[in-house]
């Protein structure tokens, strides 16, 4: 049986956090996989990190005006989670955590 490791993200509510900021939504972007996250998209196709974000770290993004976005992720081990749409206006916090699929 081969294990094949994949990407998800969870959600955490944090409401203390400003909904909008500098023009746009601020959220925060954790990454709890084991690889650093080298390309995040909310919105348009432009990679909104200024620097890969190591495992174990987070960082706050702007996404822009719109909180109702598609999101996309690209790890450096050459992972990525599938893009879907999102909703920003009540969820702020954004987990990044490696499952194991077989």
């Amino acid at each position: 049986m081969k294990l094949i490791q994949t990407y998800a993200f969870s959600v955490l509510i944090l409401t203390a956090l400003p909904a909008q900021a500098a023009g746009g939504h601020v959220v925060t972007l954790t990454n709890q996989t084991s690889s650093p996250v080298i390309f995040f998209s909310a919105g348009v196709d432009v990679n909104l990190l200024k620097d890969a974000l190591a495992p174990g770290k987070s960082v706050k993004v702007n996404i822009g005006k719109a909180c109702k976005v598609q999101i996309a992720f690209d790890f450096a081990d050459g992972e990525s989670v599938e893009p879907r749409m999102y909703n920003f206006c009540n969820d702020k916090v954004l987990k990044l955590k490696a499952t194991l699929a077989d």
